[in-house]
Parts: C-alpha cells; structure tokens; sequence
C-alpha cells in the first residue's frame, strides 16, 4: 500500500529502486548496469478499489465513477483501459450538460490519412510523428523553422514539438511540458535543464508567461524533479 500523503507527488523509494535493480541485474546480467547509470525516476499510485481482499495484488481492476454534488469522482481502472473509463465519465458529465449532443461512443485514435514527406526528416522521424500526432503532425513541420525540426540530444524528440506542445496540449506547468507532454524530463540528464534556455525561447511566448512567471516554474520544476524524479540517492 502507498502511505505517504495523497496531496504529493509519489517518489520511489530505496528499497524499491533496491528490487529493480536486482530484477534488472538477475534478467540481464550481460549489460552490468549500476545505480550511477540511473539518469532518472519515476513513480506512480494505482487507484485500486477496496473490496475487501487482504492481498491489494488480488484486487479487481475494474474502474468507478460517479457524479456527487456536481462532483465528478472516477477512481481504479487501468492504463490500457484509459478511453474506457474517459468514455464513462464523459457519459456522467453529460447530464450536466444539457446543450452537448455528442453520441459518445468509441472512435479510432487515428483516422488513416498519408503524411507527406518532408526532406527534412527520416523515416523513421515520420512513422514516429505520425504515431504521436496523427494528422496534426502535418501541421507541426509545416509550422517549424527548420532548426526546430532538428532533434534534441540525447532524445529523438525534435525541437518542434516542444513549440507544438506549448501551443496546443494544454501546459500550465514547465513540468507539464518537460515530464507529460515530451518526457524529456525523464529522458535527459538532471532533468533537461540544460535545454531549459532553448525552452524558453521556443515556449514562453507561446505559454503567454511573463519574465517573473517563467522563472517561477523553472525554479518550481527544478525543485519537483529533484524531489520526486532525480535518480534514487539524489532526491532531495
């Protein structure tokens, strides 16, 4: 069970870091991985609905929502039934909603359509844009200056998509953007800070933050990631 406060970010604990370690090493004694190879981590709460087994591993996975007082609560459910149980609380939200008439009901992720090709990506670089945007990911290299459209060391994240994000995926926080949307805060070292003025040269603007805010959320992110996301030992 998780013990530590629900209003806080999870961290991983030593002696989880400890049982990964040893799995990883016992799975794959080949590649000598060592805890000084961990860039960072990541931890996270499974919502599991009590129905009263002592084993929690033993508990359902099935998800609920409900509607109290204008409250809409959803609760359990898994990662690979995630438009599932967006579906069913869509459906909740819909009473309340009077003049929404949408139907619903489940639709394909991504319509089929072609990607025209850009001399200035691989093909790789397309299949995996595709994957990410779908249709948009036209709208994403047409709209990128061509520094934009290279990658990010050490990622396969182009530059683009930070601006793209910024734009258009709903970032309140930089560790929306950095841990969320791009993931470039688990992917790079100490975080990516070492982007963090190329960052926001691409993306202040488009956030609409001032001076004072962006140094706010910089000074904010650094401090979340360090606590919550720097490698085990070097949480803070």
């Amino acid at each position: 069970d998780h013990r530590q406060d629900l209003q806080h970010e999870a961290a991983i604990t030593a002696d989880e870091a400890r049982y990964l370690m040893e799995a990883l090493a016992y799975q794959f004694p080949q590649i000598q991985f060592h805890a000084a190879d961990v860039i960072a981590s990541c931890a996270g709460v499974r919502p599991v609905i009590d129905s009263g087994k002592s084993d929690p591993s033993k508990e359902g996975r099935d998800h609920a929502v409900w509607m109290e007082d204008g409250m809409l609560t959803v609760t359990g459910g898994k990662l690979t039934t995630f438009r599932l149980i967006a579906l069913d609380a869509l459906k909740h939200a819909k009473t309340k909603l009077p003049g929404w008439h949408d139907k619903l009901e489940l639709r394909p992720v991504f319509r089929e359509f072609a990607l025209p090709r850009s001399q200035r990506l691989t093909a790789s670089q397309h299949a995996r844009l595709a994957g990410r945007l779908g249709i948009n990911a036209r709208a994403m290299i047409e709209q990128a200056s061509a520094d934009e459209l290279q990658t990010i060391d050490g990622s396969e994240t182009l530059w683009a998509e930070l601006r793209w994000a910024a734009r258009h995926e709903a970032v309140y926080h930089l560790d929306d953007l950095l841990l969320r949307r791009t993931r470039l805060g688990l992917l790079l070292p100490h975080g990516g800070t070492a982007i963090l003025p190329r960052v926001r040269e691409l993306c202040q603007q488009e956030l609409g933050w001032d001076d004072a805010r962006w140094e706010q959320e910089e000074a904010d992110y650094r401090a979340l990631w360090r606590k919550h996301y720097a490698p085990p030992g070097e949480a803070a």
